[in-house]
């Protein structure tokens, strides 16, 4: 690559790193269930001025080796004060993963703004692959309906 291209991609990659906002972080609860009782993490939430949204999950505790799938989901009827007790529909779902070893997960998902504003992405799910009614985390990404 020549020089002036080297200094374009550089200026490039500046200018877009410049681009995002400053991430939210959102820690993730335990829910009382007996699967994973150590599970705990969080989910870092970084918004471009485009609107394009990068969510990666941080997840300990996990059972090791186990597979995991995570969604975003909107708030359901079941609640307008608890999101994760709401019981709303999947939004964006993360791709699959596995626990590692150790219990320790990471994944990410790429959607825009669109897909998660509003009541669209209520809160975050972690459940467990083989059996999805198995929640040991969940994060609230707002506090109440509407």
């Amino acid at each position: 690559m020549n020089a002036s291209r080297l200094g374009l991609a550089l200026v490039t990659t500046l200018l877009l790193g410049g681009c995002m906002m400053t991430p939210r972080t959102l820690a993730f609860r335990h829910n009382p269930v007996p699967a994973d009782p150590n599970a705990a993490g969080a989910a870092t939430v970084t918004t471009d001025i485009y609107g394009n949204v990068t969510t990666t999950l941080n997840l300990t505790g996990l059972t090791p080796n186990r597979a995991y799938a995570a969604h975003y989901h909107a708030f359901g009827p079941d609640s307008s004060t608890d999101p994760c007790a709401s019981n709303g529909p999947v939004t964006v779902g993360f791709p699959a993963f596995t626990a590692d070893a150790q219990g320790n997960a990471s994944v990410s998902v790429q959607t825009t703004t669109t897909k998660i504003a509003g009541d669209a992405g209520a809160y975050i799910n972690v459940h467990d692959a083989a059996d999805l009614t198995v929640i040991p985390v969940c994060a609230p990404v707002k506090a109440t309906k509407g």
